[in-house]
């Protein structure tokens, strides 16, 4: 079942079926199908000419997009609907949940996988590791204290 949560049509935190109302806006809730599309960048190319940086379910993808559009990283979110086969994700592997991509131009893949990895670092033990040894802010390099909870320079949080 695709709607098996409702969302906030202002702030898009989930919420269970049985919910009603956001209890940070105070709206009515409205299943995923029913928001608005978001309004996508002008002569911004097709997610076939992009690179895919992540796809998640709408938490995560949120969480990706605010943190790229912060650094000022162009980028397309959609749901994401290849097949495994072809780089896309099955949405058993988050509960059955809608799955989204986020995609940016190839020459901006490297410094967004970047920010990636610093945004769900506590998500995977792995890039946890990795990111405990640097000291410069992924996206824009700034010199970091191993403590910093954001970059100074450009306001990337860490968390």
């Amino acid at each position: 079942m695709m709607d098996e949560v409702k969302v906030c049509p202002e702030c898009e935190e989930e919420y269970t079926l049985t919910a009603t109302g956001c209890v940070e806006c105070g709206v009515a809730l409205v299943l995923p199908s029913e928001l608005a599309p978001a309004p996508e960048p002008e002569d911004f190319p097709d997610v076939d000419s992009l690179a895919c940086v992540r796809v998640g379910p709408l938490p995560w993808t949120r969480a990706l997009s605010e943190a790229l559009a912060t650094v000022g990283i162009e980028h397309r979110v959609e749901r994401d609907t290849r097949a495994e086969a072809e780089g896309g994700v099955a949405s058993e592997r988050f509960g059955g949940e809608t799955v989204y991509g986020t995609w940016v131009l190839p020459a901006d893949r490297e410094a967004a996988e970047q920010v990636d990895r610093v945004l769900f670092a506590a998500f995977e033990p792995e890039s946890a590791e990795a990111a405990e040894g640097e000291d410069a802010c992924p996206a824009c390099s700034e010199p970091l204290d191993a403590s910093a909870l954001a970059c100074s320079g450009c306001g990337l949080e860490f968390g």
